[in-house]
C-alpha cells in the first residue's frame, strides 16, 4: 500500500491502532493547514472514529514528503449496491458508506492538507486511491465542493474511472465579511419580499414580549438545550410523515459526544431564541475559522402564517455573528425558502463516486439507457 508519486510524496494507508497518535498527527497538521472545514478538524473526526462500531476497521491515510505528513484522510471499505442485486467494493473518504451512520452528513470534504499544497495533495491522494493503493471498485465522495469535485473528475477521467453524480445541493451562506466592509445593514441585502417577510415575523413575536437570543454558557447547558432542539426538532419532521435527523441513535451519541469534546474550544454555538420568555426555536452552530456553519434547528411552529420561527432564529444568528465580527454564516447544504430568501451568496456541494468500468457498470449504464428511451417513446 506504498507509492512514490511523481511529485516525492509517498503515500500509505493503515489500520488506525493508536488513535491517541493518530490525534497528535491530525493536530499537528492542522495548526499547518489552509482554511479547512470544521469537517475536517479532529473536534469532527476523531469524535466520529470514537463512535464508529467496532467492527468497522477505519484506515489513515498518510502522505509525506521530506519525512513530514502534509496530508491525511481517514478511508472505510464498504460495499455498495448496484441494479440492487450486485455490489461494488468501494472506498470512502471521511465516511462510512453505511446511510444510518452518514447521516451525521459530512460537508466541506476532503484531505486535510498542508497549506498551498491542498491541491497538489488532492490529486496525489485521488490518483493513487483510483490506482489501487488501496483495492477497490469505486471511490466515494461526500460533501465536496465544486473545486474539489474538478480534480476528483480529472484524476478519475485520467485513470478511466467513471464519474457517477449521486447528490448535487445548493449551499447558501451569508458574506458577513462583505456585509460589514459595506457599512451597510444586513437587511439591505435581501430582496424586497424577504425584508417584508422578516419584519412582518419579527413584529409577530415582539407582541409577545423582547426577542432574545440565548447561547448556552457551558457544555451542560449546552447538551440541556440540544435536548429540547431534538423534542422540537422530531415533532416536526414526524408532522411531516419523516423521522427526522435523531431517529438513529447513532446522531445522538456522535453529537453528544462533539458538544461534550469542542465546546470547551468555543467551536460549538447552541442557541435558543425566545419571545418574551417563550422559546420559539433553536439552533446548534459549529464555529470554525471565523465562520459559522449552521448544522442543525428545531422550532416551534404554530398555524400563523406571519410566524416563522426558522426565519426570525436564523436573522438573530446572523446578527450576533456580525456582531462578533464573523465572516461567514454557513447555511450548509440543502434547499429550505429560509436559506436562499436569507442568504446573500450560493456554493454548491457535491457527492460523487468513481468507478471502474466493470461489467455490472457497463450493464446499469445500459440499463438506465434502455430505461430512458422506453420513457422516451
Amino acid at each position: 500500500m506504498t507509492e512514490q508519486t511523481s511529485i516525492t510524496f509517498k503515500i500509505t494507508a493503515t489500520p488506525i491502532v493508536d488513535i491517541e497518535r493518530l490525534a497528535q498527527e491530525w493536530r499537528a497538521l492542522e495548526n499547518l493547514s489552509g482554511n479547512h472545514s470544521f469537517f475536517l478538524s479532529w473536534h469532527w473526526i476523531g469524535t466520529w472514529l470514537r463512535c464508529l462500531p467496532t467492527g468497522l476497521k477505519p484506515m489513515v491515510m498518510h502522505i509525506v514528503t521530506d519525512s513530514q505528513i502534509v496530508g491525511l484522510a481517514i478511508l472505510v471499505c464498504s460495499m455498495t449496491p448496484i441494479l440492487k442485486i450486485f455490489s461494488l467494493s468501494q472506498i470512502v473518504v471521511n465516511a462510512t458508506g453505511n446511510p444510518a451512520l452518514d447521516n451525521i452528513a459530512i460537508e466541506y470534504n476532503g484531505f486535510l492538507a498542508a497549506r498551498e499544497m491542498q491541491d497538489d495533495i488532492a490529486e496525489a491522494g485521488l490518483n493513487w486511491l483510483l490506482q489501487g493503493g488501496v483495492p477497490n471498485q469505486a471511490v466515494h465522495l461526500a460533501g465536496i465542493d465544486k473545486h474539489l469535485s474538478g480534480i476528483a473528475l480529472a484524476a478519475a477521467n485520467a485513470n478511466r474511472r467513471q464519474a457517477r453524480l449521486i447528490n448535487g445541493l445548493p449551499a447558501p451562506f451569508v458574506d458577513l465579511a462583505s456585509i460589514r466592509n459595506s457599512g451597510g445593514h444586513y437587511l439591505t441585502h435581501l430582496s424586497r419580499n424577504s425584508r417584508q417577510s422578516l419584519r412582518r415575523s419579527l413584529r409577530y413575536y415582539e407582541t409577545g414580549g423582547p426577542l432574545e437570543y440565548h447561547t448556552a454558557k457551558s457544555s451542560d447547558e449546552a447538551l440541556v438545550l440540544f435536548d429540547e432542539l431534538e423534542k422540537a426538532h422530531t415533532i416536526y419532521w414526524q408532522s411531516r410523515g419523516r423521522p427526522g435527523a435523531f431517529a438513529h441513535p447513532h446522531f445522538r451519541q456522535f453529537h453528544t459526544e462533539l458538544i461534550t469534546a469542542a465546546f470547551s474550544g468555543n467551536h460549538i454555538e447552541m442557541a435558543q431564541i425566545s419571545a418574551g420568555g417563550t422559546p420559539i426555536g433553536y439552533l446548534y452552530n459549529f464555529i470554525w475559522r471565523n465562520s459559522v456553519y449552521a448544522y442543525q434547528s428545531g422550532f416551534h411552529y404554530t398555524t400563523d402564517k406571519q410566524a416563522r420561527p426558522g426565519y426570525v432564529s436564523h436573522y438573530l444568528a446572523i446578527q450576533s455573528a456580525l456582531g462578533q465580527g464573523r465572516n461567514i454564516y454557513d447555511f450548509m447544504a440543502g434547499e429550505r425558502q429560509h436559506k436562499s430568501s436569507l442568504s446573500t451568496g450560493e456554493q454548491n456541494l457535491i457527492w460523487l463516486q468513481l468507478r471502474r468500468p466493470t461489467l455490472t457498470v457497463r450493464l446499469e449504464k445500459c440499463v438506465k439507457s434502455l430505461l430512458g428511451a422506453f420513457k422516451n417513446r
